[in-house]
C-alpha cells in the first residue's frame, strides 16, 4: 500500500462572493437522498429500464434538472459538442452529477440560462452536493488551467495504441479463421478484451468512431453510456449502480445481511466459471430488449455478426467459423471480466451502498470513497488503457482522455492535501483479494469513510 499522507489545517481556496453566487444559483436546495427501492428494480435491471426507472424517481416532466433548476434542453440536443445522443436519452431525469462531471470550463455553465424553465424546491433523488468551496469543484478549478495548456483530448501515444490494439485484433481474427487455430483465436479475443478496455476511454468523450470499436465485442457502446458512464460513474457502488445491481442475485457486493452461504463463499468459485460467458448473456439480454421494443437495433450492433460473417468464409466451414468466433468472444469475456471486477471498486474498506454514509456528501469525495488504484499501473499509459488505471482520477474527471490524467496528480494530490484525504494506491493483489472478502462480507461498515482521519 501506498499512501499519501494527509496535511491538516489547510483551506480550500476560493473566492468568497463567487462561491456565494454560485452555490446560490445552483445548489441552494438541500440534498437529498437515495430511494430505499429504486424504480428500475420495477421497471427491468436493463439500461433502458434503468432510464425509465430514474424519470420515475426523479419525478420532473419533460425537462432536464440541473441542481435546482429545470431546463428544457430539446433545441439544443442537436447542438451539443458531445453528441446529441447524451442529452435525448437524459430526457426527465436529473442529470446533475453528468453535468458536473462531464464540464471542467465554465462554458456550459453560461449557456444554461438560455434554457432556463423554472425553479424546483424539492430534494433531488441523490445526496451528492456540489458546493463551490467543496472538494469536487475545488479539484476542477485546480485541473483547469493544466488542461487549458495541454487539452483534455487524446494524445497520438494513445490514438496509436488504440488503433494498433483493434489492427491486432482483426489480424489475429484472420489468422484464426485461415488456419483454423484455437491459439489464434484465444490471443485474438484477448486482444479484442484489451481494444475495447482502451476504448472505454473514447465513448466517455464527444461522439468518435473510435468509441465504435467498443462494438465489436458482444457488448455495446450505447448501452455502456448508460450503464457505466450514467450509472456507475456517476453513483458507484450504490442501488443506483447498474454494473453491481445487474449482477444480483449470484454476485452480491453490497453488504447484505441476509446473503447466502453460496453468494458469500460458493460465489469466489462460481465466479470465475462465469468469466467466458459474461458477454454472451449481455447479448441475449440485448437481443430480448430490442425484440420486446424496450430498446431501438442499432447499426453498430451488426458489427460482432459481420465478425462472424467473415470468420465463416474464411475457414473451411461454417461449423468451424462459428466454433472460432466463439472461442474469441468466450476469451474476451474472460479477461475483460475478469479484470473489470477485481481492479478498482470492490474491497472491504471501499464504500458500498448500506455502510455507513460520510458525513460530506460532496461527490468527489463519495467517489473516492468507491475507488481504489493500482501502483502498478501508474506512469504507464498502455496498462492504464488497457486495465482500467488511473481510475480515481478517471471517475473524477470522465470525459478527460486516459493520456492527460497523468499530468493531473499534482492537482490532485495538492486538493487531496487541503481536504485532509489520504489518497492512497494498492497492489494488485491486494484489490484482488479484497473483491473475494467483499463478496464475503454481510456486514455493513458501521463507521463513515474519513472517521479515521478526523479522530487521528
Amino acid at each position: 500500500m501506498v499512501t499519501m499522507a494527509p496535511c491538516e489545517g489547510l483551506v480550500p481556496e476560493a473566492n468568497a462572493k463567487e462561491s456565494q453566487e454560485r452555490d446560490a444559483h445552483f445548489t441552494n436546495v438541500p440534498p437529498g437522498k437515495f430511494k430505499d427501492r429504486p424504480a428500475c428494480f420495477d421497471v427491468g435491471k436493463t439500461t433502458a429500464g434503468w432510464l425509465e426507472g430514474k424519470r420515475i424517481d426523479d419525478n420532473i416532466g419533460p425537462y432536464w434538472r440541473i441542481h435546482n433548476k429545470l431546463y428544457d434542453l430539446t433545441d439544443f440536443a442537436p447542438r451539443h459538442p458531445g453528441g446529441k445522443e447524451w442529452i435525448t436519452m437524459t430526457q426527465g431525469t436529473d442529470v446533475t452529477e453528468a453535468f458536473e462531471s462531464s464540464h471542467i470550463k465554465l462554458t456550459a455553465e453560461k449557456i444554461l440560462p438560455k434554457y432556463y424553465v423554472k425553479d424546483i424546491d424539492t430534494p433531488r433523488s441523490s445526496p451528492y452536493t456540489f458546493h463551490e468551496d467543496g472538494f469536487y469543484r475545488t479539484l476542477k478549478r485546480k485541473v483547469r488551467p493544466v488542461l487549458e495548456k495541454i487539452g483534455q483530448g487524446p494524445n497520438r501515444q494513445i490514438l496509436l495504441i488504440q488503433d494498433g490494439l483493434f489492427a491486432g485484433f482483426v489480424t489475429l481474427t484472420v489468422l484464426a479463421s485461415v488456419t483454423e487455430s484455437y491459439t489464434f483465436a484465444v490471443l485474438a479475443g484477448f486482444v479484442l478484451a484489451m481494444n475495447i478496455m482502451c476504448a472505454h476511454n473514447f465513448f466517455h468523450q464527444r461522439d468518435n468512431f473510435r468509441m465504435y470499436y467498443w462494438d465489436f465485442s458482444l457488448l455495446t457502446s450505447h448501452d455502456w453510456r448508460i450503464s457505466h458512464g450514467l450509472s456507475h460513474h456517476l453513483f458507484t457502488n450504490t442501488r443506483y449502480d447498474l454494473e453491481v445491481v445487474a449482477l444480483e442475485p449470484l454476485l452480491v457486493f453490497l453488504p447484505k445481511r441476509d446473503k447466502s452461504f453460496l453468494q458469500r463463499y460458493a460465489a469466489q468459485v462460481y465466479e470465475v466459471l462465469l468469466l467466458p460467458f459474461g458477454f454472451f448473456v449481455e447479448l441475449i439480454k440485448r437481443i430480448q430488449i430490442v425484440a420486446t421494443g424496450q430498446t431501438t437495433f442499432r447499426p453498430e450492433n451488426l458489427l460482432p455478426f459481420l465478425e462472424l460473417f467473415v470468420m465463416c468464409g474464411l475457414a473451411s466451414s461454417a461449423v468451424t467459423g462459428l466454433k472460432l468466433w466463439l472461442v474469441v468472444h468466450a476469451a474476451s469475456s474472460t479477461w475483460f471480466s475478469g479484470i473489470g471486477v477485481v481492479v478498482a471498486h470492490h474491497h472491504p474498506e471501499i464504500y458500498h451502498d448500506g455502510d455507513t454514509f460520510r458525513e460530506n456528501p460532496d461527490w468527489g469525495l463519495c467517489q473516492l470513497d468507491a475507488v481504489r488504484d493500482r501502483i502498478e499501473v501508474k506512469g504507464n499509459l498502455f496498462l492504464v488503457c488497457t486495465t482500467f488505471g488511473d481510475h480515481s482520477l478517471h471517475h473524477l474527471l470522465p470525459t478527460v482522455d486516459h493520456s492527460k490524467l497523468d499530468a493531473l496528480y499534482p492537482a490532485f494530490f495538492e486538493t487531496c492535501r487541503e481536504f485532509n484525504i489520504p489518497f492512497e494506491f494498492l497492489s494488485h493483489w491486494e484489490l484482488a483479494r479484497g473483491t473475494y472478502q467483499q463478496l464475503a462480507r454481510n456486514e455493513p461498515n458501521p463507521n463513515p469513510p474519513g472517521y479515521k482521519v478526523k479522530h487521528d
